[in-house]
């Protein structure tokens, strides 16, 4: 059993069934990439980790959305039952913003320092201690890097010396298995794959897997993901 002090180390999914496989929860400060095909439901295990880190820990988190405008973001918080949040802690970022505040990015400026900008002026004048990023695809399709192993390298670098535990979503184009382009499975300190699964002739699952964590005593294997009434739950698989 782990002791005291290791558990106020980790930062809970608040996925029931799935914290308990990855001894506890997510080390403070780790890079996490949560990758999976479209429609998997990377973007809600995001928003429940951080609603609910807000919501009980009092953790004030940021989600920058590259891809879907805020409004979007809160209908959908409202739908899932992550409802009401605290502004003050919780804070939501789209592209409209970011580009409101930094000119420049449509001149093609580099994305990634855009983001260092963004999140130190929010660590700086807010405090950040769970960011989501959402996605590592979608800043690749802005960035016109140069080296982007190496830029992707600084930047979790930068996230690091904040010591803040990050969520990278990172989309799979469907029927491909590659995890990463460039590298990012490597340079994080955890990835977690969310998968379906067909079962039958026509029914699907969805499934969660832990593939690394550092610093952690992982099981590996699939587990089915549910989503009702407002919690996530991670079972062992169901037989088809």
């Amino acid at each position: 059993m782990e002791s005291k002090t290791l558990q106020t180390d980790r930062v809970r999914t608040y996925v029931e069934g799935f914290d308990e496989k990855i001894n506890g929860g997510i080390r403070k400060g780790h890079i996490v990439l949560l990758f999976g095909s479209p429609g998997t439901m990377k973007s809600s295990v995001s928003m429940n980790i951080l609603w609910n880190n807000t919501r009980r820990e009092g953790k004030k988190c940021l989600y920058i959305s590259l891809e879907e405008n805020k409004q979007s973001l809160l209908e959908s918080m409202k739908n899932l039952g992550f409802w009401p949040y605290d502004e003050d802690k919780f804070t939501i970022s789209d592209i409209g913003s970011l580009r409101l505040e930094h000119a420049e990015a449509d001149n093609g400026r580099d994305w990634f320092k855009i983001l260092e900008e963004y999140i130190k002026k929010r660590y700086d004048t807010h405090g950040v201690d769970l960011l989501v990023i959402d996605s590592l695809n979608a800043i690749f399709s802005l960035a016109k890097a140069q080296n982007p192993r190496q830029e992707l390298f600084h930047f979790f670098g930068f996230i690091r010396k904040l010591d803040i535990t990050a969520f990278i979503i990172s989309e799979l184009q469907p029927g491909k298995e590659e995890i990463s382009a460039y590298g990012e499975d490597f340079l994080a300190d955890g990835t977690i794959a969310m998968r379906f699964h067909q079962v039958g002739e026509a029914d699907y699952q969805l499934r969660i897997r832990c593939l690394k964590m550092r610093h952690s005593r992982v099981e590996h294997g699939y587990l089915t993901l549910i989503f009702k009434d407002g919690v996530f739950s991670a079972t062992p698989p169901i037989s088809e």
